[in-house]
């Protein structure tokens, strides 16, 4: 539930709209709701929730925002939530949150509280409004002109840095959106929280202070942000009221103060670091005494995966001499998760197969296993679970179900039949298949958002065991394979999840009834329970072998491991040492100052969700935005002006976009004192286009158009006198030249095959012109010197690109990537060119004598990012373009160096109709994880790297190996987070070039080469 913050890009990026949907609005009392159709009844509960928690949510902060806009998605098997606070929207995935880091709560009682409180408090915390998110601060310097048939070189260090009108730490505004109104309880201290914080304060490895103010970390890592700034907020207002979060949030909105720090120095008369170190250590010492007699007598068993931190849905072998199991390993998210298969006799594992996070199954009396898995190939695109088997043998994969939704299956013990968990409108049932995935049978009926999770066949396969919750916590049911006799098994206040049958057809299940997850056997006869563990982080997963050994997953403070404790080493008891944890931490004396007493809590509380208003519904109309302005101030050094103030461009860029993101409007203008102006204007719609879509195409259309002018200084020789070498000049007269680009493209773009794929097709017209003015003569009609205007380009141009992005998600992706980017682009193109300076006078007006030039243009881009192990990487970049046909004029030839390539020579010192280009760069880290704070500034950490470049670019014959210009360099990459939300990346390069050359350009001699060079940036990541 993360909210999206405009930080990487001012152009928001907020999902795609899919056009294969209906779309429809509600309208509540506070709030619209679009959903698509498939969706209605997830849209009016959000509808109903909205209202309901408005009021307690806004008189908390004595804030309410303009209508709300709440977007429902139940395309995908994704389950998220996302506050734009700046567009007053908030999208939520219908799909429940079944996250192994986080306890089970009615998902859209808490997804609507979490994120409108976000609405709320982030929009109170705002210094000026939304309609100014922040400020930029801008520098561009750019290289050495040296070629005279150029206006400036092309830049060499570049800086876009923002100034925020909103500050708000990670910690702070996910803390106090879980903290909702303690009152809801939506989102409470549940016993899965408290193991996650606990075990973190017991091992000494809380997050610090400044850890707590940013994301950008692994799953486990990202979610101890949500996990220890809801801890400190219920600290927070426990100890010092209520009202002091209200009040620490108009103070952030204060003009001068940049951190929270500052904030609590207004409100609480302490820093930040000073309140931190108060809840940390009281935190630990709370845990400490609390958990003593747990410690003194646990019972884990043997940890048998170590790596990973998200070892999951471990299942034993018949023979019981392997396990499945799910792992993330050295991946730094769940979602890259395997399957992997541990030998008990040798405790060795290999991986089986890749991207699998869900339970996985031997398929018995087969060499098969059974798992659900993601997959885009369906009818509408959509990225959803089936079913799939293995070979263990041959290796292959085979897809059993197509756009079932199917996941977490459960195989029966002869292996006929398989039960898998699917959802649909935010609510979740239990369905049949056999073993090929034909025959689909829907086993439940649920229809008002209730859950059903884990199911298994019991030892004769005459019924299923699961999961299931609608308020709080779990229960544990079961239901006849013919879809009768649904009833609960285990229904109390505490949480009861993952059943699986032992041996003696005992049930064995995780349970927080002693206040810490453990493992339990209950016979199903008796109802005798026996705790099987006794540990001090959680117990979960559990599965049995035929001899009454359990395997299950563990929860440490570095993740959940995978743990094997035999029959005889198993607690057998049926009451341990109790851990007495409470629905809040206790800190002290407890002062809140809230006004709930004038809202119906119990009616918040006990809520009813069965029951919806029947609002009338309406087809879509989209609307822009708001729009959101971002000022800048530019310090633009192509300027030949000595002029400091010629050199400064003010300028504004503003975006809008409708609600569900169907089209979207990007602009920007600068202009200076010299009148030198750079305008930009993106327009993007989506929608279905009956031509294109009745052949399954679903582009993305877009308009783009750019006017950019600059102006130089120079002089027009007067009375001249040839016979004199060099020739006499009587005098020079001084003049302005102008020269206008006019850009307008057409753009269709969209995925090929998968979302890693894009294809985009680009129409381009373009036109270049140059305005000489006399300082002499005034321009009039009359005037025998006119201003002159040479429109000496007219450019034509039909683009195809594909790009494929086949980098790996790490948290060093945007420093240091791994994977793989293909970039493969075809032009042709069809210009009108006065490249000769001839013209003829038509009317008494100069008219010039253009020539055409039309040819094809292709070019392939190929970066290979090898892993080598802790953090260091080789990338390998490959380049290679071409102008096919006869020699065109260098006006449209490839550009080997600069900034964006061979850093070792300037752009435009190797240019030609053909280029080629390796680049060896080996990267490594220096520090990571700073962890240091100066101001607003957070430093996280640095990568250097040294490279090696052999390149040319030519026209004609392909020259030999040894014409190849050669270079070598270094760069360090300082990644940093600016106000807790922009990330800011630096870095500085040094290239040296090896080899000296010259080029003659207009008669004028030109040597490049045996030199240093250097460029710099600050920007929001490293992809320039």
């Amino acid at each position: 539930m993360m909210s999206v913050i405009l930080s990487s890009t001012i152009k928001a990026q907020v999902g795609e709209y899919n056009p294969d949907y209906e779309w429809y609005t509600i309208k509540g009392k506070h709030v619209l709701v679009h959903y698509h159709e498939g969706a209605e009844r997830t849209a009016r509960t959000v509808a109903k929730i909205a209202d309901e928690v408005w009021g307690p949510i806004t008189s908390l902060y004595n804030y309410e925002p303009e209508t709300v806009n709440f977007v429902i998605k139940d395309i995908d098997d994704y389950s998220n939530g996302a506050t734009y606070f700046f567009d007053n929207k908030i999208e939520i995935w219908a799909s429940a949150l079944d996250f192994e880091l986080r306890g089970t709560h009615n998902w859209l009682r808490n997804v609507i509280s979490h994120e409108f409180t976000h609405m709320v408090q982030i929009q109170a915390a705002m210094k000026i409004g939304r309609t100014i998110p922040s400020f930029y601060l801008q520098f561009l310097n750019y290289e050495d002109k040296r070629r005279p048939d150029i206006l400036y070189g092309f830049p060499n260090f570049i800086a876009s840095y923002p100034l925020a009108t909103i500050n708000i730490p990670a910690w702070f505004a996910e803390g106090t959106a879980q903290y909702m109104r303690r009152e809801f309880q939506y989102d409470m201290w549940d016993s899965h929280r408290d193991m996650i914080l606990r075990s973190y304060a017991l091992d000494n490895n809380m997050l610090t202070w400044n850890q707590m103010g940013v994301f950008e970390k692994t799953s486990l890592g990202n979610e101890s942000v949500y996990n220890s700034g809801f801890a400190l907020t219920l600290y927070i207002s426990q100890k010092y009221g209520e009202d002091k979060l209200r009040q620490i949030t108009d103070k952030l909105g204060k003009l001068t103060n940049f951190t929270i720090d500052a904030a609590f120095e207004d409100v609480l008369g302490k820093d930040g670091n000073q309140i931190y170190d108060e809840w940390s250590n009281f935190v630990k010492e709370d845990y400490r005494k609390r958990t003593k007699d747990v410690i003194d007598h646990q019972v884990t068993g043997k940890q048998i995966v170590k790596e990973g931190y998200g070892n999951f849905y471990p299942q034993f072998s018949n023979d019981g001499k392997k396990i499945l199991y799910i792992s993330n390993k050295n991946m730094d998210y769940l979602s890259l998760s395997s399957v992997y298969m541990y030998d008990v006799e040798t405790g060795m594992d290999k991986q089986i197969t890749g991207l699998i996070h869900s339970t996985v199954n031997f398929i018995p009396g087969t060499d098969k296993i059974l798992y659900a898995k993601l997959s885009q190939d369906n009818p509408k695109s959509a990225n959803i679970h089936d079913l799939y088997t293995y070979d263990l043998k041959t290796e292959d994969e085979k897809r059993i179900t197509f756009a079932l939704r199917a996941n977490n299956p459960g195989i029966s013990h002869d292996g006929k039949r398989i039960v898998f968990v699917f959802q649909k409108d935010g609510t979740s049932n239990l369905g049949l298949v056999d073993v090929d995935g034909k025959n689909f049978k829907r086993l439940t009926l649920y229809e008002n958002g209730e859950q059903v999770y884990n199911p298994k066949f019991s030892p004769d396969d005459s019924y299923i065991i699961f999961d299931y919750s609608y308020h709080q916590t779990r229960d544990i049911a079961k239901i006849d394979t013919s879809g009768a006799g649904l009833e609960f098994v285990i229904k109390t206040d505490h949480d009861e999840r993952n059943p699986s049958f032992g041996p003696d057809d005992d049930l064995y299940y995780a349970s927080d009834i002693t206040g810490i997850y453990n493992i339990y056997k209950m016979n199903l006869k008796t109802g005798k329970r026996e705790q099987l563990t006794n540990v001090t982080g959680g117990a979960f997963m559990p599965d049995v072998d035929a001899n009454g050994n359990v395997v299950y997953a563990g929860y440490t403070s570095a993740g959940y491991k995978l743990y094997y404790i035999t029959k005889d080493e198993q607690a057998k008891t049926d009451s341990t040492d109790k851990y007495e944890w409470i629905a809040n931490p206790p800190t002290g004396k407890r002062n809140p100052k809230g006004d709930m007493a004038k809202f119906d809590v119990k009616h918040l509380r006990d809520f009813d969700d069965y029951k919806l208003p029947d609002y009338p519904s309406e087809k879509y109309s989209g609307f822009l935005s708001k729009f959101s302005f971002y000022p800048f101030i530019r310090y633009d050094n192509y300027n030949t002006s000595n002029s400091f103030s010629d050199r400064i461009k003010p300028g504004v860029y503003l975006t809008s976009s409708d609600m569900l993101d169907k089209y979207s409007v990007f602009a920007s203008a600068s202009i200076n004192k010299r009148m030198e102006r750079d305008l930009y204007l993106d327009f993007e719609y989506s929608d279905k286009i009956p031509l294109l879509y009745n052949f399954g195409i679903k582009p993305k259309l877009g308009i783009e158009l750019y006017s950019v002018s600059r102006k130089a200084s120079t002089s027009f020789p007067f009375g001249v006198d040839s016979t004199y070498s060099p020739p006499l000049v009587d005098y020079n007269i001084p003049l302005d030249v102008t020269y206008d680009l006019f850009e307008f493209d057409f753009v269709a773009s969209g995925h090929v095959f998968n979302r890693s794929n894009e294809l985009e097709t680009r129409f381009i017209f373009s036109q270049y012109v140059s305005t000489i003015g006399s300082f002499i003569f005034p321009e009039s009609e009359n005037t025998l010197y006119p201003t002159t205007t040479d429109k000496y380009l007219i450019g034509r141009n039909v683009q195809v690109k594909f790009t494929h992005d086949g980098t790996l998600p790490s948290i060093d992706s945007d420093i240091n990537p791994t994977g793989r980017v293909i970039t493969l682009q075809y032009n042709y193109e069809f210009n009108k060119f006065n490249n000769d300076n001839n013209y003829e006078v038509v009317d008494g007006v100069l008219k010039p004598l253009y020539n055409d030039y039309n040819f094809h243009r292709l070019e392939l881009n190929w970066k290979e990012y090898f892993a080598l192990g802790k953090g260091n990487t080789l990338t390998a970049q490959f380049r290679a373009g071409s102008i096919l046909g006869p020699p065109v004029p260098d006006f449209f030839d490839f550009y080997l160096g600069g900034l964006v390539g061979m850093k070792s020579y300037p752009f435009y010192a190797v240019s030609g109709n053909e280029v080629g280009w390796l680049n060896l760069t080996y990267r490594f880290p220096l520090f990571k994880n700073i962890d240091t704070r100066f101001g607003q500034l957070y430093f996280d950490k640095i990568f250097f790297s040294v490279f090696g470049d052999l390149g040319n670019a030519w026209t004609g014959n392909f020259p030999s190996l040894s014409d190849f210009k050669k270079g070598a360099g270094a760069e360090l990459r300082i990644k940093m987070n600016s106000f807790y939300l922009f990330p800011t990346s630096l870095f500085f390069t040094a290239a040296y070039s090896f080899d000296r050359f010259t080029n003659k350009i207009l008669g004028e001699d030109v040597t490049y080469g045996k030199e240093w060079r250097f460029y710099g940036g600050i920007l929001f990541d490293f992809s320039f």
